[in-house]
């Protein structure tokens, strides 16, 4: 992670175990697992997984980003409106 991190690369780490605190600390998005996560994990992530699937950060994702995009899309068209006034 530190690695990564000095390359100016954005980093995320998933992890269960008290091993992986320190890089979930560490990552710009640490994601621990919320049913087999130990506390220390947990309490050292930014996210917590309730259902330990990973396809929930997949659409966790798609949702952002189409929220990302419909923010945009109604800021411009605002902006656009205000301007002819």
């Amino acid at each position: 992670v530190d690695s990564l991190r000095a390359t100016k690369q954005i980093t995320a780490m998933t992890g269960d175990g008290v091993n992986d605190a320190p890089a979930l600390k560490h990552a710009d998005v640490g994601t621990a697992m919320g049913i087999s996560g130990t506390m220390v994990t947990q309490n050292a992530a930014d996210l917590i997984l309730m259902d330990d699937n990973f396809t929930t950060i997949v659409n966790a994702v798609k949702e952002g980003r189409r929220i990302y995009s419909n923010t945009q899309k109604y800021v411009c068209f605002n902006l656009s409106v205000k301007a002819g006034e």
